[in-house]
């Protein structure tokens, strides 16, 4: 059976692209998971209202050091992204070069010039690599965006955790004062008798506590100092508090939808990492296909006139020591591992945000537990005072009653503290401002 050439070429070519087809090497990642409304999250500057807190975090975003890394990173992904589209045009090299050429009792004399080399993807090579930095180039972005709302969020819990270690400063060295006072009159309640060395040490070992509690805070102060320091990037950190605020902010969050979690910067970036392991099982095919090439040489012969030669190549791996079989088996792994590594990474996420829910709701309850706490010990303290005043109480209830309401108040703080803390943490795990 005679079949002409011009109908074996196209059945050829229609054969070849059916196989590449068929194993893969073309296909394109699609999404793990169902299409879902993103969470409405404003601006960290709608969020955090305090003016001094808002300047932090913009010398933050401006200065610090970890999110230039991660924005060169971004700079870097680009580069590798436009190395993979360049890898479409053909390679042309200087080649400057003499040979010597006989034929017969003549001889020729040719001069090269330039190389060229050109590589058609029709096995998918350059198309799966190209698609592997562009999803590399979109992870990095993602953690460049996961890097700025960490860093937000990091300032923003330095500075309530500075104003609150700034309000319980006052109420310790009121309560420091109280107590020095407190030990002064029971020496000399001692001394009239009417009371006894007991007491009197009770009361120093209070005084003392207070003395130490305030080391602490002082010890607190300058670590929280150091750590904003080193969040902006700079030498020195100015700031003022008139007092722990009662307004602890809210994001409005009551329940997020798993799903709607994935648009999550870091969620985001592991799903660029699932779609760089699909795409790279598809390159690991591809690899296990031939590659055709296209090179030739470009010169001139001494007599005159110029020469050119083009050479095309095919190049089919048979046996490499198993190494294209391993690649194959090794990337399909890699996918599987990524996917897990996205499972996890959304799970983790909408765990953090219920937590962060769960924590924000019950602090907000404690604060008015802790305003009903303080208003009766206040109570308490001017009752004992009254009962003192007129003779039918001691000045030992008075005190009690005055450490009391002190310990009740730092603890109030604290709360407020851990409400805003909670804030804070939502607004990091449902993403930050996008």
């Amino acid at each position: 059976m005679h079949i002409e050439m011009k109908k074996i070429v196209p059945l050829f070519f229609v054969a070849v692209m059916f196989a590449v087809q068929s194993c893969g090497i073309y296909g394109k990642y699609k999404s793990e998971t169902v299409s879902a409304d993103t969470i409405s999250v404003p601006a960290y500057t709608d969020v955090f209202t305090d003016p001094q807190l808002c300047g932090l975090i913009a010398v933050a975003l401006h200065n610090n050091y970890d999110l230039k890394i991660a924005h060169e990173h971004v700079v870097q992904a680009e580069a590798q992204l436009l190395g993979t589209k360049l890898a479409y045009i053909p390679s042309v090299y200087a080649a400057p070069g003499v040979s010597y050429q006989s034929a017969g009792a003549a001889g020729q004399l040719n001069f090269s010039f330039a190389q060229a080399s050109w590589e058609i993807d029709i096995f998918g090579r350059l198309t799966n690599r190209k698609r592997i930095a562009n999803a590399l180039k979109s992870e990095m972005l993602d953690y460049e965006q996961a890097a700025r709302t960490e860093l937000v969020a990091a300032v923003a819990q330095l500075y309530y955790m500075r104003d609150m270690l700034n309000s319980q400063m006052k109420v310790i060295d009121l309560a420091i004062d109280t107590r020095r006072k407190s030990v002064e009159t029971m020496r000399a309640l001692k001394e009239a008798g009417s009371s006894d060395e007991a007491a009197v040490s009770q009361f120093e070992a209070s005084y003392y506590a207070a003395r130490a509690q305030k080391k602490d805070i002082e010890l607190a102060m300058v670590q929280t100092d150091n750590a904003l320091r080193k969040l902006l990037c700079c030498d020195s950190v100015e700031l003022q508090f008139n007092g722990i605020a009662a307004d602890i902010g809210s994001l409005g969050v009551e329940s997020v939808n798993l799903q709607s979690l994935r648009h999550r910067p870091d969620v985001r970036a592991m799903e660029r990492e699932l779609e760089q392991a699909f795409y790279g099982v598809n390159l690991a095919r591809a690899n296990c296909c031939p590659s055709i090439t296209i090179s030739g040489n470009a010169g001139m012969i001494l007599s005159g006139g110029f020469v050119f030669e083009a050479v095309g190549s095919l190049l089919q791996p048979i046996f490499n020591s198993g190494r294209n079989i391993v690649e194959v088996r090794v990337s399909k792994s890699k996918l599987e591992e990524s996917k897990y590594a996205y499972a996890n990474a959304l799970m983790k996420a909408g765990l953090e945000v219920n937590d962060a829910i769960a924590a924000r709701r019950k602090y907000q309850q404690k604060v008015a537990e802790y305003d009903s706490e303080v208003t009766a010990l206040q109570r308490a303290f001017d009752a004992t005072q009254t009962k003192m005043d007129l003779g039918v109480g001691t000045y030992l209830e008075v005190l009690i009653a005055q450490n009391n309401l002190l310990d009740s108040q730092i603890e109030q703080i604290r709360n407020i503290y851990n409400c805003r803390l909670a804030n804070v943490n939502l607004y990091h795990a449902i993403g930050g401002g996008r």
